[in-house]
């Protein structure tokens, strides 16, 4: 992956198209939990949202959050596998 300018929290719209961002954040882990603490948060009152690591013109989901609850997680096994074309164990 190339290297990571930051963290969005944003609407999470379709697969193929990401919603509205909402805030950006630095990238450190302290941001990164503020991101996280706020996608889930805001998922309580307006739908579905997803953090995702922002590397200039690309956007990678790493969490979503619905109704204040993980709905899915990208961990960094599954994210190896898949460029190796290999399912998950």
């Amino acid at each position: 992956m190339a290297e990571a300018r930051g963290y969005a929290v944003r609407d999470a719209g379709t697969p193929s198209r990401l919603g509205k961002i909402y805030k950006t954040y630095p990238c450190d882990l302290r941001s990164l939990l503020e991101a996280l603490e706020q996608a889930r948060l805001r998922s309580f009152n307006q739908g579905p949202q997803v953090v995702t690591v922002v590397t200039g013109r690309r956007n990678q989901v790493i969490r979503r959050y619905e109704h204040g609850k993980q709905a899915w997680s990208q961990s960094r096994a599954e994210i190896h596998h898949e460029r190796e074309g290999q399912p998950p164990s």
